[in-house]
């Protein structure tokens, strides 16, 4: 299939028809010439991680909304792309390193704050938003300049309150979303509050339930889906949060098929900021330890949240959030066909499933002391064969980078 045109599956639109037929690879066709492209479509292609199809047709002209079409963009000019994106990748891998203690201290300070609100919340005291609306800008700033800054968000959960650092770190995830939607200022300090304070109302469960090891008992279970009302509740009477961001906490576990709770929305029936937090929300309660289970990591809870996710969560959110994180998002520990291990650094949206990797491990299994880059854009014969953990590894993620 050389020569072909590959589009990125983020780039896909319901209706999209092109001239010829369109695959998903050189022996299976999605769509024959002049078939629409349906959200099912969309949404299997995703399940199956798979990141561009590929066709030699261009897009119907009553699809086209502007003068430029798929045909103008050529092969050489998509690898020169490629080329400078790889450069800029490595620069912003650079300049990624010298932001990780600022990113620290805007982290810590965001989770003494949160800490604080949650004990205020426990004891039913009024509580002042006004600082959590500087910890929430300056999360929001850092992002600005990287949002690659999540790796530094890896293994802070570790003796600190869980559910303090859970809420932080889905503050994060959810404004990489919202940056990603191109969510005007206000919007994204709204998205930034309702997700910093999302498990608010959890603060009212008895903590032997929270830290149970074995399986709930139903009353148990229960409790624990009140807890989106305890924090609507909490964030209203306690906190005077307006309605649009209070909203976050009472529906980030509603669904978008309506198997949710605690009312059983679907669709457009959740607001789309709890529709973004829900997905941050699953997402980063995958990559943290909890006492009842092991965390998962990076690559894994990606495949999770897509293959689960198609009919749980909004798909045009899940794809935004996808493209801003990659399926092997950074940090994430691959092992290659040759045998060598790396660090994926970075990776170009359109083409998720071929990274630029800092190796780790050479083919003969020896530790790497110099910085040797591999760009799999450019290196056909290399390709991932496995995502592994720290353990598998055998290697610390900071110890690397």
């Amino acid at each position: 299939m050389a020569g072909m045109k590959k589009i990125p599956v983020e780039q896909l639109k319901s209706g999209m028809k092109f001239d010829k037929a369109v695959y998903i690879d050189s022996s299976n066709v999605l769509v024959e010439a002049n078939i629409a492209i349906t959200e099912t479509d969309i949404k299997k292609l995703m399940t199956w991680g798979v990141s561009e199809i590929q066709t030699d047709g261009n897009i119907l002209k009553s699809y086209v909304k502007s003068n430029e079409s798929s045909k103008n963009i050529k092969n050489d000019e998509i690898n020169n792309r490629y080329f400078l994106s790889e450069q800029e990748i490595l620069e912003k891998y650079s300049d990624l390193l010298k932001r990780r203690k600022v990113v620290l201290r805007v982290y810590n300070e965001a989770c003494e704050i949160v800490d604080e609100i949650y004990k205020q919340i426990k004891k039913d005291e009024k509580f002042d938003v006004l600082k959590l609306n500087g910890a929430v800008l300056n999360i929001i700033g850092q992002l600005k300049e990287s949002s690659n800054i999540f790796l530094f968000l890896y293994g802070l959960d570790e003796g600190k309150d869980p559910l303090v650092t859970h809420s932080v770190n889905v503050c994060f995830y959810s404004l990489i979303i919202a940056i990603g939607l191109k969510y005007s200022s206000q919007q994204l300090l709204e998205v930034g509050i309702g997700a910093i304070l999302v498990d608010a109302g959890m603060v009212k469960i008895p903590l032997y339930i929270i830290h149970k090891q074995s399986k709930l008992t139903e009353s148990e279970f229960k409790q624990i889906k009140a807890h989106p009302i305890y924090g609507y509740k909490a964030l209203k009477e306690l906190g005077n949060i307006s309605e649009d961001i209070a909203l976050i906490s009472l529906q980030h576990h509603e669904q978008y098929d309506g198997n949710g709770y605690p009312r059983s929305l679907s669709g457009n029936g959740i607001t789309e900021y709890a529709r973004i937090v829900s997905i941050a929300d699953s997402y980063e309660s995958q990559i943290s330890y909890r006492s009842y289970r092991e965390k998962v990591y990076f690559y894994h809870a990606m495949r999770n949240l897509l293959s689960s996710g198609v009919n749980k969560f909004d798909h045009v959110i899940l794809r935004v959030f996808l493209a801003r994180m990659s399926v092997y998002p950074i940090g994430s520990i691959v092992a290659l066909n040759d045998k060598s291990i790396g660090i994926v650094i970075g990776s170009i949206h359109s083409k998720p499933l071929r990274p630029i990797l800092k190796l780790v491990f050479d083919v003969n299994g020896k530790r790497l002391n110099d910085t040797v880059i591999v760009n799999l854009l450019q290196n056909n014969e290399l390709f991932i064969s496995q995502a592994l953990d720290e353990k598998e590894a055998g290697i610390n993620i900071f110890d690397v980078l």
